[in-house]
């Protein structure tokens, strides 16, 4: 390759990239039940194990884990389908308030910046915040569907068919290389299961956070939003103010802008707390990634994949950061998607202790 021209040679190399980002794209709806198997197989994988350890049947160990995770989701479903029920009973009454203050929202900003009612509809129009989405809400349903029917069986098989994984793994690799293959798995298998069980342990705290917040806040149906908030926390940074900017633009339309803006200042103080208390001491050192490659990952990822992207997205960027750190070639990329090299200039609570003599 190297004979090549230089142009040439960065030329081939971003077109391998956009022939990559294409084949991700076309086979999406193929390719996004097996990735979120394979990280819920990683998570079950511990679990798995130890049931093992007792002699019992893999076949046995797998169904059991699957079921039990499978019945602590339909248990979140089913309780966020009863608040969900309780806010269709006020719907009508909830329409109302909602359509008198966007109505006042759109004078007071007709009076502010001279826009009148017309051009603003007008750019909600433009910009397709406004519309019949009923068909590409069924597609979306549709999809979800197969998604959520393939999952559970992938994962039993992933799980099942382990042992053969490694040794295909293995078999593939020349034996110069096969001990950094060993740490890869092994790091793997030990650091992407803490890792997705700190998020879940972080996302109810969360839930507990948002919901006792929203309720000394005053917000109606407290604990559907302080759910809601809590489960989109699991995208990073972005995620967090998607979950507060919902529950912001609901509170704004049916309550007051009072209780609006005491929600944008409970977001700021969660969002404190989770990112410099929470994850650092739950989640801890598994997968440190600095903000700049998540939040750009975050967008790539939702562009290629939409939401399952955003979600799928981080866990990826950890496995790829252990695979870099493994390798000697590679350990460039590990730090630059790590977080090491700018601790002197970080925020956390250890940094604030350290400057104002507290420790």
């Amino acid at each position: 390759m190297n004979q090549y021209p230089l142009s040439f040679r960065y030329l081939a190399r971003i077109a391998l990239v956009f022939a990559i980002v294409a084949i991700l794209s076309f086979t999406k709806q193929l390719l996004v039940p097996l990735s979120f198997s394979i990280f819920l197989a990683y998570l079950l994988y511990p679990s798995a194990r130890k049931l093992e350890n007792f002699r019992i049947p893999r076949i046995a160990t797998n169904m059991i884990v699957i079921l039990v995770f499978m019945g602590g989701i339909v248990s979140i479903l089913y309780l966020l389908a009863q608040l969900l029920s309780g806010l269709s009973d006020d719907l009508p009454e909830l329409r109302t308030s909602f359509s008198a203050n966007i109505q006042l929202l759109q004078l007071n900003i007709e009076a502010i910046f001279g826009l009148s009612i017309a051009q603003q509809n007008e750019i909600i129009k433009t910009t397709g915040l406004s519309g019949d989405y009923v068909g590409t809400f069924i597609e979306a349903g549709k999809n979800l569907f197969i998604t959520l029917a393939l999952i559970p069986v992938y994962t039993f098989l992933l799980l099942f068919y382990r042992d053969k994984f490694r040794e295909f793994i293995f078999m593939l690799v020349s034996p110069l290389h096969s001990e950094t293959m060993k740490i890869i798995i092994s790091k793997a298998a030990d650091v992407v299961p803490k890792y997705l069980k700190g998020l879940i342990v972080v996302c109810f705290v969360l839930i507990g956070l948002n919901t006792f917040g929203f309720y000394l806040i005053g917000v109606e149906y407290y604990l559907l939003f302080g759910l809601v908030a809590a489960i989109f926390n699991l995208i990073p940074y972005l995620g967090t103010v998607l979950g507060y900017g919902i529950v912001c633009f609901f509170v704004l339309g049916t309550q007051s802008p009072t209780i609006a803006g005491a929600v944008l200042i409970q977001f700021f103080i969660v969002q404190f707390l989770e990112n410099n208390i929470l994850t650092p001491n739950i989640t801890g050192s598994y997968v440190l990634i600095n903000p700049l490659v998540i939040i750009f990952s975050l967008i790539a990822g939702g562009l290629i994949w939409n939401l399952p992207g955003m979600f799928l997205v981080i866990p990826t960027l950890g496995v790829l950061k252990i695979i870099f750190e493994s390798v000697d070639e590679w350990k460039p990329f590990a730090f630059l998607l790590g977080t090491s090299g700018t601790e002197e200039h970080s925020i956390t609570i250890h940094s604030l202790r350290k400057r104002f003599g507290w420790e």
